[in-house]
């Protein structure tokens, strides 16, 4: 197991407990009745909501308020000061989520209300992320991505904490986004040479959009990984295809495909699921159930067992490729297709024995068709367009994608 000198680099943000007596509410604002109705029945339990990301375009910042008969729209007053500590926040690795709703007025073209978070809307309107964190009020939704379904988990009277408990992948698609496109290339080399150089590309932008607010690793550190990692494995498959290893470089596209799967359900949701990731990193299922031992705050086993459950879901979750897969833009289909490609190189089965065994008489065989390598070259170019779209849009650079 790889392991890393610093104990400091936990991917979650600090939170503490403050009373609710303690915090004083601006007098200029109007309340939203139905958002508080709303957030007060999820915050209370009785009802779930979803973790997802959506276009900000599809979010009106504000709320409508009935006046005879008419919708009249209320927006907070702009405080510059927290819109700027939004900004800060936003470049050094956070992402706040918006809290939303379906919107109640039919009249406007906005899909969703966002009536709370307006400093943070107006910060990530700034920026020009295009696809923002949103937890939607909503047992169901017309989402646009994946989503988690999260609730809080009550033991009798005592609200043991928000816990994401199901999902809802969206119906698989035919179409995906493609670096490659259109364009000619002379041979499958520079393919490959086109989708390193553009994620290498992105690799800068991210770098020059990430500001020096946070301490630790943060949410564009990980992003950073992925994207580098993704271009190694690229120039790994150009080096291999090159020196006539064909099944090799094979073998590598499963650990670009894995990498995908674990960027899409930490970019659903950043603030949620980059604890839980590096948690099933760290920590095997053994080391998982005795931290949940020493963790746990009360001497009730019923309550303990309640809570410990709600803990495991997502550690669980992460534990199966084939759950995250089928949350994957890409999909269950598109799974199966990459390890049944693959599976045969990875484990040296029958088939891979007799093809290896025909060089014994004739060295000179080439068993790995062209097909085979333009199935590779559209898999890669399938995996990194999903990653290079979603981070394209989320560090400021939405309006200029190739």
């Amino acid at each position: 197991m790889l392991k890393t000198e610093s104990k400091k680099l936990v991917r979650r943000p600090i939170t503490t407990t403050i009373c609710a007596d303690k915090i004083l509410c601006r007098d200029d604002l109007v309340d939203d009745e139905i958002f508080l109705k709303k957030y007060l029945t999820f915050s209370n339990g009785k009802k779930q909501a979803l973790l997802s990301r959506l276009p900000l375009d599809n979010i009106l910042n504000g709320f409508f308020q009935r006046n005879n008969g008419r919708f009249d729209l209320v927006e907070d007053p702009v405080r510059r000061e927290m819109v700027d500590h939004a900004k800060e926040m936003i470049r050094s690795g956070h992402r706040p989520a918006l809290y939303v709703y379906k919107n109640i007025n039919s009249d406007s073209d906005a899909k969703f209300i966002a009536p709370d978070d307006s400093d943070v809307y107006l910060a990530y309107k700034e920026l020009g992320i295009h696809k923002v964190p949103v937890v939607i009020l909503e047992t169901s939704a017309d989402l646009v991505e994946s989503a988690f379904q999260v609730r809080h988990q009550f033991f009798h009277e005592e609200n043991l904490g928000g816990f994401i408990c199901s999902t809802m992948p969206l119906p698989e698609k035919c179409e995906y986004y493609s670096l490659l496109g259109k364009k000619e290339f002379t041979d499958d080399d520079s393919k490959f040479e086109h989708l390193q150089s553009t994620i290498d590309a992105l690799t800068g932008r991210l770098k020059n959009f990430n500001g020096a607010y946070s301490a630790g690793i943060h949410y564009h550190q990980t992003l950073f990984s992925v994207l580098y990692r993704l271009s190694e494995n690229i120039q790994a498959i150009r080096l291999l295809i090159k020196n006539s290893f064909y099944y090799q470089a094979v073998a590598l596209l499963r650990s670009v495909y894995e990498i995908s799967l674990d960027f899409y359900v930490d970019w659903l949701a950043p603030e949620q699921v980059g604890f839980w990731l590096q948690t099933h990193s760290a920590v095997d299922r053994r080391g998982f159930d005795a931290a949940l031992i020493l963790a746990s705050r009360s001497d009730n086993t019923k309550r303990n067992k309640v809570w410990a459950e709600s803990m495991r879901y997502c550690y669980d979750f992460l534990n199966n490729v084939s759950n995250k897969a089928q949350m994957s833009p890409l999909g269950r289909s598109f799974y199966d297709t990459v390890y049944t490609f693959t599976s045969e190189v990875i484990h040296q089965d029958f088939n891979m024995t007799e093809i290896y065994a025909i060089r014994m008489e004739n060295p000179e065989h080439r068993s790995f068709d062209a097909q085979a390598i333009t199935t590779l070259v559209r898999c890669v170019d399938m995996i990194a367009g999903k990653v290079y779209l979603r981070i394209h849009q989320d560090i400021g650079t939405a309006d200029d994608v190739v």
